[in-house]
């Protein structure tokens, strides 16, 4: 009766197995490489070759080789040669061409890439030149519009200071005409207030109301005449009055006088302690400047 397989038994059934098929591949590869070898090697040579001759033959002359044939021989042998060499000259042509096909082929490259790099360069120094002149027509753009923009300006202040001057001139001219006119109607008004009062003073000089004005004002100055004892009898002097509107007296000065100093005083005095003097019965008598003799009775 037979027993089942145990494990151990199982496992070293396997690495059995294992171990002949691993040398069976490696004497597999092993026969494959002499084979390749004993290929690429030549016979070799053994130094003595053994030839089974024929024994009725040992006494027979050698034959001898034809002329002809060993010609043949030696033409085959220098053609071989000769195509060998024509092929390994061939072969030697075609790898320098291979070669000159190269170095032409990196020349084109090289020749291709400085043309890129040329190009590009190129292109490079025209961006450029395109930015330059750019900028430079924007900052000519910019000159022109500040240049305009500054004429402008100064045209818009020049039209404003020529209005300015304008209205100015017009209204000069509009204050010289009204002054003008202002002055003609003062002078037509002074002249006729002239007029006027020469008409009334030549009136008020018929009727005598001036005369009596006049004394009216000598006797009033008389009365404020404090004689001095320098003044002799025969006292004649003219005296200049400007007075208010209201007989305030303004100022007194004295012209011709045949009294000394003291007494020329004396009479400046009175006239300026009679402020204010009388005012006429008729008011066209009234006269602002008046020239007046003082002679006091003795």
């Amino acid at each position: 009766m037979t027993s089942a397989p145990t494990k151990e038994g199982r496992l070293g059934f396997r690495y059995l197995l294992g171990a002949a098929l691993l040398h069976v591949v490696f004497m597999g590869g092993f026969g494959l490489a002499m084979v390749a070898l004993a290929r690429e090697s030549p016979p070799p040579q053994l130094a003595i070759q053994a030839t089974l001759v024929d024994s009725s033959t040992l006494n027979r002359p050698p034959p001898r080789e034809r002329p002809d044939l060993q010609r043949k021989q030696q033409e085959e042998e220098r053609r071989k040669e000769e195509d060998r060499r024509k092929e390994e000259e061939r072969v030697e042509q075609e790898k320098l061409r291979e070669q000159d096909k190269l170095r032409e082929q990196e020349k084109l490259r090289e020749e291709e890439k400085l043309r890129e790099e040329t190009k590009l360069r190129e292109q490079e120094r025209l961006a450029n030149e395109q930015r330059e002149t750019e900028k430079r027509l924007e900052q000519e753009r910019r000159v022109e519009q500040e240049r305009r923009e500054r004429e402008a300006k100064a045209e818009t202040e020049r039209k404003r200071v020529a209005e300015i001057e304008r209205k100015q001139k017009e209204r000069e001219a509009e204050q010289r005409r009204q002054a003008d006119a202002r002055e003609q109607q003062a002078r037509e008004s002074d002249l006729k207030r002239q007029l006027e009062e020469e008409e009334g003073q030549s009136a008020v000089a018929q009727s005598g109301v001036l005369d009596r004005y006049r004394a009216l004002i000598q006797q009033h100055i008389y009365r404020y005449w404090n004689r001095p004892a320098s003044a002799r009898a025969g006292i004649e002097c003219e005296i200049n009055i400007t007075q208010g509107a209201r007989g305030e007296v303004l100022s007194a000065k004295l012209g011709s006088c045949n009294g000394d100093t003291v007494v020329r005083q004396s009479i400046e005095n009175a006239v300026l302690r009679a402020s204010p003097l009388p005012l006429p019965e008729d008011a066209r008598a009234f006269q602002r400047n008046l020239i007046l003799q003082f002679k006091p009775q003795d």
